[in-house]
């Protein structure tokens, strides 16, 4: 195989995918569909440098499209939409460390410019205030990557694990400024970009989790999508097809990624970082990089469970009217284990080391425990067993952790302000832990 060597395990899509290329067919739009860890991003980039390719993109190809490619600094590449980066920017770190190299390194490279992407000022035309407060996180991250970039090829190992860490912890702080969905600004600054000539061959437009994108963003998206440029090439991903509308999926050439196997999953792992620990309870790639994180999203999960039980037992005593299976399932817990919602907070405000404020490694803490509190009460608002005053209930609350949302990413207001805020709704006081 002379491309895609690194999609692994996904047959199917690397057939099709090469047959594409090969016969030089690729479609303006590719929508490549598939669980979380099946290598929808990885396939994405590959593409972006094949169509580039000066010479038979060959994966070792040293033209300069590839290696600009490789770096993911292309000028004719855009990359944007929501994901988690930490754990992956944690794994390809300790890689990194464990095994210094250029192996390792681009590993640990891409893994960081895959966060920077989303901060290219493309995007970002006419919010620059709010980009402003990235650009010196972005700074000391390029800044870093060209320290790291001489310290391995000295072999210097000690000042590179310093050199790593402070990577890593930049990008924690830089993360939490990514936008949440697909804003329609980003989509509009594409579009306008897009009509421009690329600078080589041809300009890829890599939308991730594209289902993300809100109505406003959707229909600009269409437009672009139903007249593209000839030299634009658009590949859209996402975990659900059915979540993705249909009229974006009439314009798209469907390529499905499969689920891999455990077996699959453990040997992509070993064989990509190098692991030396026991990989026989990790059953997927997306597993081993939440296990990985900080503050691992089955922790939070857990944690988000207890403070909406504990919450939803003490509103549900004083107002009998709410009721729900999975509203009492959470209810029960919180009283099994003797918490009250204030408490909880407080706990995760310790494991978090004040979500970030004492530990940069943690910044992105407080999104991941928003982010489980928001998917417990969509379970229960979609539990048919909910009665409409608990479904109002959880509006009111949905409705608080948007505004909170909005003001940590936009006002950079402090997590532990954020929660002195939500305890307002529980009529008690929320004791800062900073």
């Amino acid at each position: 195989m002379i491309m895609f060597e690194n999609l692994l395990f996904q047959e199917h899509a690397l057939e099709q995918l090469v047959s594409l290329a090969k016969e030089k067919k690729v479609p303006p739009a590719l929508l490549f569909v598939g669980p979380a860890g099946s290598g929808k991003l990885t396939a994405a980039l590959e593409c972006a440098r094949v169509l580039s390719c000066e010479k038979e993109a060959e994966w070792n190809c040293e033209c300069t499209q590839c290696r600009c490619h490789r770096n993911l600094m292309h000028p004719d590449l855009l990359l944007f939409g929501p994901r988690e980066f930490a754990q992956e920017t944690i794994v390809t770190g300790e890689y990194l460390i464990g095994k210094p190299g250029l192996t390792s390194y681009y590993a640990f490279v891409r893994s960081i410019r895959k966060l920077l992407k989303r901060f290219d000022s493309v995007l970002w035309q006419g919010e620059e205030a709010r980009l402003s407060k990235a650009i010196p996180s972005i700074e000391t991250c390029e800044e870093l990557i060209q320290e790291i970039s001489e310290l391995v090829l000295k072999k210097k190992n000690h000042a590179l694990t310093v050199a790593v860490e402070n990577a890593i912890n930049a990008t924690a702080g830089l993360e939490s400024l990514v936008p949440d969905g697909i804003p329609v600004f980003m989509i509009r600054n594409m579009i306008s970009w897009a009509v421009l000539a690329p600078s080589a061959k041809t300009k890829m437009i890599i939308i991730q989790n594209a289902d993300a994108a809100n109505e406003s963003a959707r229909n600009a998206m269409l437009k672009i999508l139903e007249e593209p440029p000839e030299t634009v090439r658009f590949i859209l991903t996402s975990s659900r097809r059915a979540a993705v509308i249909a009229t974006i999926l009439s314009r798209s050439r469907l390529i499905s990624f499969d689920s891999r196997t455990g077996d699959q999953a453990r040997e992509i792992i070993s064989r990509l970082f190098h692991v030396d620990e026991d990989l026989q309870n990790i059953n997927s790639i997306s597993e081993f990089f939440q296990n990985k994180s900080p503050y691992p999203p089955k922790v939070a999960t857990r944690d988000a469970a207890l403070f909406i039980g504990a919450l939803l037992g003490k509103t549900m005593k004083e107002n009998p009217g709410l009721s729900g299976k999975y509203a009492i399932e959470l209810a029960s817990m919180a009283q099994c284990e003797n918490v009250s919602a204030l408490s909880i907070l407080r706990q995760v405000s310790d494991k978090t080391n004040a979500f970030g404020a004492k530990n940069s490694r943690f910044a992105n803490s407080f999104l991941v425990f928003m982010r489980a509190v928001s998917q417990h009460l969509a379970h229960i608002a979609a539990d048919p067993s909910s009665s409409p005053s608990l479904i109002m209930y959880v509006d009111r609350l949905f409705s608080k952790l948007r505004e909170m949302n909005m003001q940590y990413r936009t006002l950079n207001r402090s997590p532990e302000l954020m929660l002195e805020a939500f305890a307002d709704i529980l009529g008690e006081q929320y004791e800062s832990r900073i």
